[in-house]
């Protein structure tokens, strides 16, 4: 920066403090800003977003929006949109204008979006957005009465999780019935060729009666045209085209420019600094195509359909405030499709698999679309790369990473199949690529004996011929803790950390590595590390089993209680249910500081209805306990030490992985038995057995 314009803005600064001693109201609120703007010069996106959660929590909706505004006019790249804050930030801010009547959501955003003497551009914010939502009854931990827009979660069209300031300012617009009134204002702006003005002119003609869809299509075609004519990478302004176009879906003489403007937009999103919107591109592409040439409402493809498969996303804190989705799978004719997701995306088989049998299918690798296809199982993620002669695999939290040479996956430009397979003999098994061995485990696969099909959020892989062959056995139950390997638990959430998993047949037993990481296998039980450090100490933690709860289904563990920092609180989902003396409270498990939904991290919701049982609650100290997590008829149950002792039902639309939940880190915790079991058929029933597609 140069000194002169450092002087200039400290000069400014001063001025402002000197208004700040004798002014009052508007006149207050604008020298604040001015200091805003003359020391956040330097800020980054993420910085600045990051200090808006503050004001979300302090409900203090200008000072937000002032900083959001900030910290969009500060985005220079894609990657400054995904990658700081701003997902989680601009869904927060939205929900806080839900909660404002029509008339001030309007007055609101017409100063936060139109030219002002300080800026002579549009402002538009257009960016994926978290789509995890608590119950409405956590309303009561914020002061507010439970609605149905307590939580609201932001959408365009047909697409969910995809926040566009545009489109809220021009559908309050249509409600107030002033949107003609800014149609008007907006034809004036773009004839000056302001920028920005033209991009919410076709969103206020797509918003409510009597727009120019011509207009929008010839939008929509040009946008088409110009990606073709450059085939440039995708850039920063034109990601408020994906707000355009989905809005676009809803009209039926703009959706085949739509369908064709989100299609350029997924083929030109491949590089590094936009590969991470591809995911909410190619959704948003499938809601077009499915409101365009579908039967069913996007919404019915968006569901799992599957009966005998279960999707589940590999997702930390920090995946959720970035805005990443869920796995997205289809099928078609026996074939199954992974679309678009997170970090990693799983779609387990609906029954834990054990004896003897092999698991066979054909999956893809390589091409521009990005596909590269690969199994679980034992706990462990596998995929070959024919490209690398490499095969790679994970833990269930794709934390750790281990390599081996692997020549026999094929490769080519275009995607190609490759056969992969799991071949389990009693104890033994092994992952194979084209039918050669390249990894071999042990009993440390028992504890997560699920199969699945995986891949990464912005691959598109195809999985097709799926065979299950041989004598598979359905397990009465699994032991969630068995050997010396915590196969198959996430506790990434809160970024802690489990030992490295071991190659059966290469890699000696890790005792050292074990004492180091927070949560560890010693002598049969599972251990919860006390944490060194205050700040660390008072940090809650979370560890998850990846397979999610379905209903029939239970998990059961004991622990031992000996005091408040011993005690090991389940969890389904983000929902934890604490096991207080006087009864069961629940909480949102937030993200910490960048909680988008306002919620501080010690919240607790009483649900007295839901309260079953004795009182206070049957806890023996000094003793073990046994908690029963139980789901069944759209319900979950918390039994304690065999008796009921709450039930509420379970919103079947987000994550049910059980888990395991401390709100602070500043004692040692001790599990042991942990299970999970289910009214599964004692053997494979043979109309699984082949296809697997159903």
């Amino acid at each position: 920066m140069h000194p002169m314009i450092r002087d200039f803005d400290w000069i400014r600064a001063t001025m402002a403090l000197i208004c700040l001693v004798v002014a009052d109201g508007p006149r207050r609120s604008a020298a604040q800003d001015e200091i805003a703007a003359a020391t956040a010069q330097d800020e980054t996106p993420l910085q600045i977003s990051q200090q808006v959660f503050q004001d979300i929590r302090n409900r203090d909706l200008d000072a937000a929006l002032t900083r959001l505004g900030a910290a969009t006019d500060r985005v220079e790249s894609i990657g400054d949109l995904l990658y700081s804050s701003l997902p989680a930030a601009a869904a927060g801010v939205h929900r806080m204008l839900a909660q404002q009547s029509s008339d001030e959501q309007y007055e609101w955003l017409q100063g936060w979006t139109l030219p002002d003497d300080k800026r002579q551009s549009i402002r538009l914010l257009t960016v994926p957005v978290p789509t995890e939502a608590p119950p409405k009854v956590f309303a009561r931990s914020l002061r507010e009465r439970p609605r149905d827009t307590t939580f609201a979660v932001a959408s365009v069209g047909p697409v969910k999780g995809l926040f566009c300031s545009g489109w809220v300012l021009v559908q309050v617009a249509d409600d107030l019935g002033r949107l003609a009134r800014l149609r008007t204002t907006l034809e004036g702006l773009a004839e000056k060729g302001v920028r920005g003005a033209e991009e919410l002119l076709m969103l206020a003609h797509l918003a409510g009666s009597r727009g120019d869809l011509d207009r929008v299509d010839r939008y929509l075609r040009s946008r088409v045209e110009s990606g073709e004519a450059g085939q440039a990478e995708l850039a920063l302004a034109e990601v408020v085209d994906l707000a355009i176009a989905s809005a676009g879906t809803l009209h039926e003489q703009t959706q085949p420019a739509s369908e064709s403007l989100l299609a350029s937009m997924v083929e030109r999103s491949g590089n590094d600094n936009a590969i991470d919107l591809r995911p909410m591109l190619r959704i948003a592409h499938a809601a077009a195509v499915q409101k365009y040439r579908g039967e069913s409402s996007p919404e019915e493809m968006f569901r799992n359909r599957l009966e005998d498969w279960v999707p589940a996303t590999v997702r930390s804190a920090t995946d959720i405030v970035r805005g990443r989705r869920d796995g997205i799978w289809l099928t078609h004719e026996q074939h199954l499709l992974h679309l678009a997701g997170g970090a990693a995306d799983v779609l387990f088989f609906r029954y834990p698999l054990q004896g003897d049998f092999d698991f066979i299918c054909e999956t893809q690798e390589g091409g521009s679309i990005g596909t590269d296809g690969g199994l679980v199982y034992g706990g462990l993620h596998f995929q070959t790369v024919g490209r690398k002669d490499q095969l790679l695999v994970w833990d269930a939290d794709v934390k750790h990473l281990v390599t081996r040479v692997s020549p026999f996956a094929r490769s080519d430009s275009d995607p190609v199949f490759n056969r992969v397979s799991i071949r389990s003999r009693g104890d033994i098994c092994q992952f194979e690529s084209n039918f050669h061995p390249v990894w071999f485990d042990d009993q440390a696969a028992t504890s997560s004996p699920w199969l699945g099909l995986r891949s990464s959020g912005t691959k598109r892989p195809v999985f097709r011929n799926l065979q299950l062959t041989g004598d598979p056995v359905i397990p009465r139950e699994v032991a969630l803790i068995s050997g010396d390997q915590l196969r198959g638990w996430q506790a990434n959430f809160f970024g802690e950390s489990l030992p490295p998993f071991r190659d059966a047949r290469t890699d000696p037993a890790a005792d050292d590595v074990a004492e180091d990481a927070d949560w560890s296998i010693q002598s049969g039980e599972l251990v919860g590390r006390k944490q060194a450090t205050d700040e660390a100490a008072e940090s809650p933690g979370l560890l998850r089993y990846q397979r999610p709860l379905l209903d029939g289904e239970s998990f059961r563990y004991e622990f031992l209680a000996e005091g408040d920092a011993s005690l090991v609180h389940p969890a389904v989902g983000r929902l934890a249910f604490l096991l207080e003396p006087t009864g069961i409270r629940v909480r949102w498990i937030t993200t910490g500081d960048t909680e988008w939904t306002g919620l501080e991290p010690e919240n607790a919701a009483l649900e007295p209805l839901n309260r079953r049982g004795p009182r206070p609650l049957p806890l023996q100290d000094g003793q073990w306990n046994t908690v029963d997590v139980q789901r069944g008829d759209g319900k979950v149950r918390i039994l304690l030490n065999d008796e009921l002792v709450y039930e509420r039902p379970l919103d079947t639309e987000v994550p049910t992985q059980a888990g395991l939940y401390r709100p602070a880190r500043n004692g040692t915790t001790r599990v042991r038995n942990a299970t999970l079991s289910g009214d599964w058929p004692e053997t494979v029933p043979t109309e699984l057995l082949r296809p697997l597609t159903r």
